[in-house]
């Protein structure tokens, strides 16, 4: 029925506006009604007093024609002033005096009246008016016996002309507050989906790969805060999709230099341009370029797993000196070609902790290779294993060029590399440190990253990356 939200925001809330304006009318109308009859209820009982004493007075005890005619002129000023036309009976029934011509009484009415009840009724009175009027029948008592009846017909007329000018009061103040509220309605619902609108267009722009496009809305309600986790969606799409792009041109490089290298090498071999005595020597660069090659596309195929809880963990004891020691002649080498002093610092020789032995030793071995790669040469790598409560933490820290503060949340994506220039991390593809966080989050514990000036107006920071294990 409604083709947008603020449509249907407005009009629903038009229609419970306008269905509350005309119960309230309704309502009122009644209660108003209500209001008039026991109003000119109260007015003729009032006069009726009079009337009664004046009857028993004047046509009872002194029945005289001019205690008539007095009685006839006092019946009318009553009857102005009560607004109402006043018919009076004998105990039999009979019309004896009335301000109308009005000579005969509906029996039901006559016999309730002088058998001393009082009614209160709306009817033509028996088809003596032309229109419904409001009649009122009350007894006239005499020495504890009923003498007859009076009956005050008043034309509903001139009650309902109270009704109207009650309704036409309420009326002309409803209709300026309804002006005001569809007013209010039209530009508060306009203000509801104005955002929303912008929302859904900024979504049709992502999807159709424009992920510059932000929701500016500074509100803050619900809608605020959904365009703040729009804009948060955007910018890690926006992100994830600018790492795609550098990661398709990184492993496109890492492919194509190791592949053409080996293609050409092979084909050297095959047509003897490579003298035998050489083969030997490039076979080794073919089979170190396999190896290579071979790892990246293992690295992708485990952080997948990982993310998509297929990888499966072997968990055992071990000591976690031993393994970083083993970890540390492994690459003792490149250690040593940049001339680096290791700091290690176990707080005791033997720390046995739960995890996989195998998938921990890629952890270390990644923060260590990261360490040496970064590290500036002649610099410190500091190793620390400590224990606290029921983890075993151990850390690796290197001296170098650091990381910048806003990228330290970012390390631990996919394909992520700080180092954009590709002058430090010509090899890796930014899943080293992927690889690392699965892991450590698949063993249900923490790794997190640290990097600080060493001195105000230094160039050189100190990098920490720090993760926790289960101790045995």
């Amino acid at each position: 029925m409604f083709k947008s939200i603020f449509e249907r925001l407005f009009w629903t809330n038009a229609l419970i506006l306008l269905l509350v304006f005309i119960s309230i009318s309704i309502t009122l109308t009644l209660f108003v009604t209500t209001y008039a009859m026991e109003k000119q209820y109260d007015l003729v009982t009032k006069a009726s007093d009079s009337i009664e004493y004046m009857t028993i007075s004047l046509q009872i005890e002194s029945n005289n024609a001019q205690s008539t005619t007095l009685y006839k002129h006092t019946l009318d000023s009553w009857a102005e002033f009560a607004n109402a036309d006043i018919t009076i009976i004998n105990s039999y029934g009979e019309v004896f005096a009335s301000t109308t011509t009005v000579m005969s009484i509906p029996e039901e009415s006559a016999k309730s009246v002088l058998n001393g009840r009082v009614i209160k009724e709306r009817g033509t009175f028996g088809g003596q008016y032309p229109k419904k009027v409001f009649t009122v029948g009350l007894p006239i008592s005499y020495k504890g016996n009923i003498i007859g009846g009076m009956f005050f017909n008043t034309m509903m007329p001139d009650l309902n002309k109270t009704v109207l000018e009650v309704l036409y009061i309420f009326l002309l103040s409803s209709v300026m507050t309804i002006i005001v509220a569809f007013i209010f309605l039209y530009f508060q619902s306009r203000r509801i989906s104005k955002p929303i609108k912008q929302i859904n267009r900024a979504a049709m722009n992502i999807a159709a790969g424009k992920f510059d496009n932000r929701v500016d809305i500074a509100s803050g309600d619900e809608i605020g805060q959904l365009a703040s986790s729009f804009n948060f969606m955007a910018d890690s799409l926006e992100r994830l999709e600018t790492m795609r792009d550098n990661f398709i041109s990184d492993v496109s490089h890492e492919l194509r230099t190791p592949m053409t290298s080996i293609s050409g090498f092979v084909q050297g071999i095959l047509d003897r341009t490579i003298p035998p005595e050489e083969e030997e020597k490039y076979l080794q660069i073919v089979l170190d370029e396999s190896v290579r090659l071979t790892k990246l596309v293992n690295d992708m195929l485990d952080v997948s797993k990982m993310e998509n809880s297929e990888y499966k963990l072997d968990i055992s004891e071990f000591d976690i000196t031993e393994l970083v020691r083993l970890c540390i002649i492994q690459l003792e080498q490149r250690i040593d070609s940049k001339n680096l002093e290791l700091d290690v610092d176990f707080e005791k020789d033997n720390i046995s902790v739960l995890a996989d032995k195998d998938a921990i030793r890629r952890v270390i071995i990644n923060l260590l290779d990261n360490a040496i790669k970064f590290s500036y040469e002649n610099t410190k790598i500091q190793i620390k294993v400590w224990t606290q409560s029921k983890n075993a933490f151990i850390s690796v820290g290197n001296f170098g060029i650091g990381i910048e503060n806003k990228n330290l949340r970012y390390v631990f994506d996919r394909f992520y590399k700080t180092d954009k220039s590709r002058g430090n991390d010509k090899k890796g593809a930014g899943l080293g440190l992927a690889l690392v966080k699965n892991i450590i989050s698949c063993h249900n514990q923490k790794i997190w990253v640290e990097s600080i000036d060493t001195k105000e107006g230094s160039a050189v920071k100190y990098t920490t990356f720090t993760f926790t294990l289960e101790k045995a």
